[in-house]
C-alpha cells in the first residue's frame, strides 16, 4: 500500500511527482491476483481510499488508475491515514492475502497536524504484520516522526525535494534488478508476490 500526502504544502505539481514515483515503482512488477498487488490511499484533512490492492489485475489498468488520482488539499492528518490503513487496507476484502508480506510505503513532505495521535497510531501499526517505510520529502519533514512511522531506522528515506524522487526510484529499481525486492533480499523476485 502507498500512503500519499495530499496536503496543501505539497501542491498539485509535486503531487504529480508523487504519482509518477508510484507509477514507476509499479512498472517494475508483474501485477495480478497471484503476483504483486498495489493499492493507494491519499490523506490530507480527510483520508481517501483511491483503490484497494485487489482492484487492478494488470499493469496497464493500474498505471491508468495511478495517474487519475486527484489532488485534494488540506491539513496533514497522518494519524487518521495510518488508522485507516490498518483497519481497511490490509484486510481480506481489500486484497490482503495469507502468507504474503504486507508492505506500507508512506510519503510525506511535512510533520503531521497532530504528532501525538500519529505517534499513537504508529505504535499500533508496529503491533501488526505490516512492514512500514517512510519517505520524507523536502525541508519540512520531521525525522523523528518518520522514524516513528517506519518499522526501523533502515526503513526511513529522505530526499531534498520532489524532483529527487526519481533518483530514489531509480536506486530502488536497481536493487530489484539485482535480485532483491527493494528492501527485502529474495532469491527470485518472479516467484514472490507482494502486497503494497
Amino acid at each position: 500500500m502507498f500512503l500519499l500526502d495530499s496536503s496543501g504544502s505539497v501542491g498539485i505539481s509535486n503531487y504529480q511527482k508523487q504519482k509518477d514515483f508510484v507509477a514507476r515503482f509499479a512498472q517494475a512488477f508483474n501485477i495480478g491476483p497471484n503476483a504483486t498487488q498495489i493499492g493507494v490511499v491519499t490523506f490530507a484533512t480527510a483520508v481517501k481510499n483511491e483503490f484497494d490492492m485487489n482492484r487492478y489485475h494488470d499493469n496497464a489498468s493500474l498505471l491508468t488508475a495511478i495517474h487519475n488520482i486527484p489532488y485534494v488539499s488540506g491539513i496533514t492528518n497522518t494519524d487518521k491515514a495510518i488508522h485507516y490503513i490498518m483497519n481497511h487496507s490490509f484486510t481480506k476484502p481489500a486484497g490482503d492475502r495469507d502468507h504474503v508480506p504486507n508492505i506500507l510505503i508512506v510519503m510525506t513532505d511535512g510533520q503531521s497536524s497532530n504528532p501525538t495521535l500519529t505517534k499513537a497510531e504508529a505504535a499500533k501499526l508496529h503491533q501488526t504484520n505490516i512492514k512500514s517505510f517512510a519517505i520524507g520529502i523536502g525541508t519540512g519533514i520531521s525525522q523523528t516522526e518518520l522514524q516513528l512511522i517506519a518499522s526501523d531506522h533502515q526503513h526511513v528515506f529522505t530526499v531534498d525535494n520532489f524532483n529527487a524522487l526519481s533518483t530514489l526510484n531509480a536506486e530502488l529499481k536497481k536493487t530489484a534488478c539485482e535480485g532483491k525486492l527493494f528492501f527485502f533480499s529474495l532469491p527470485d523476485l518472479s516467484l514472490s508476490p507482494f502486497i503494497f
